[in-house]
């Protein structure tokens, strides 16, 4: 059996090759740099993801503000260096343009760090999300409808409640006004309700009342159940992007296989989670986990199918 030589024909072994590429004295020396220009970071980013579709590296952006770079552990020889080394190339104009890179790479970051980092990563998806929501098209009916796992649920703008079950519509009764910081809202309130980010923000922070649920399971109720139009949505996104605590939980799947970016919010005896639709910031699935006390280990979800406004019940 030969024994494993690293070198390459140019005589670097396998250390000084793969930090043999363009960016690398940027890298082991950049501090704060200012980002390049959205045309400008878009286009390098689509450069990385081209290059990782073709070298099968796996990497999620997120956005002007930061990266999530998922790099392969596999090892390299011969001809896969030159390749690699662009490849890594690529990444680290990304890193150098934006200015925070974070590896997906667990159990080489202190409890702290990581947590501080998930926490960034979460502002920042949230971020972009706002500007999704922000793109979607209005529209308007005397109803709203979501379509759950449950079944067909529609909210009139008095906010009487109906459920269609088995073709047959009945009337629920009033539905709960949507909490908001002190507020409690109807159809009419959301209208009213301002759109600007730092002003939700301030009301979901005030004082808690008396069985209000927390600020996360506000925004979240709003955003999922309510027919908020884009730019409150927009707005209620980037607010909750600015709440402590919340987290980047990552990819994932609801309970009917549909896949998308989850966040979540842990409370002393609870944890909400939310998983987004990142193409249209649609919520796709509210959960809600006990992690302490009688209900430990209960985990209810609720599964949204579709909504929109309609002019008609059934």
């Amino acid at each position: 059996m030969t024994t494993y030589d690293d070198t390459e024909a140019n005589g670097m072994n396998e250390r000084g090759a793969l930090l043999d590429f363009p960016g690398a004295d940027e890298l082991a020396t950049a501090g704060h740099v200012e980002p390049l220009s959205e045309r400008a970071l878009a286009r390098v980013l689509a450069e990385v993801e081209a290059a990782v579709a073709t070298e099968g590296a796996g990497v999620t952006t997120k956005g002007a503000k930061g990266v999530v770079v998922t790099m392969p552990e596999r090892r390299l020889i011969g001809r896969q260096f030159g390749r690699r080394r662009a490849l890594i190339g690529l990444l680290t104009t990304a890193a150098v343009a934006t200015g925070v890179v974070t590896y997906a790479n667990h159990g080489t970051t202190s409890a702290g760090t990581h947590s501080e980092a998930r926490a960034n990563t979460a502002s920042v998806f949230l971020d972009d999300i706002s500007t999704v929501a922000a793109s979607q098209s209005a529209s308007s009916g005397k109803y709203w409808k979501m379509r759950t796992t449950v079944g067909d649920e529609y909210i009139s703008q008095s906010m009487d409640e109906y459920v269609v079950s088995g073709g047959k519509a009945a009337k629920k009764g009033q539905h709960p006004d949507w909490q908001f910081g002190p507020k409690d809202l109807d159809w009419n309130g959301l209208d009213q309700l301002t759109t600007d980010p730092a002003q939700l923000l301030a009301l979901l922070q005030s004082p808690p009342r008396p069985k209000s649920i927390s600020p996360f399971d506000q925004a979240a109720s709003v955003l999922t159940e309510s027919p908020a139009g884009p730019k409150l949505r927009a707005g209620v996104f980037k607010a909750m992007a600015g709440l402590k605590g919340v987290k980047l939980v990552g990819q994932v799947k609801d309970t009917t296989g549909r896949g998308g970016t989850a966040v979540e919010f842990a409370e002393a005896k609870s944890v909400g989670q939310v998983i987004v639709d990142p193409k249209t910031s649609a919520i796709l699935e509210y959960t809600f986990t006990w992690t302490a006390g009688p209900s430990k280990g209960k985990v209810t979800h609720h599964t949204v199918l579709s909504t929109g406004f309609t002019d008609k019940i059934g």
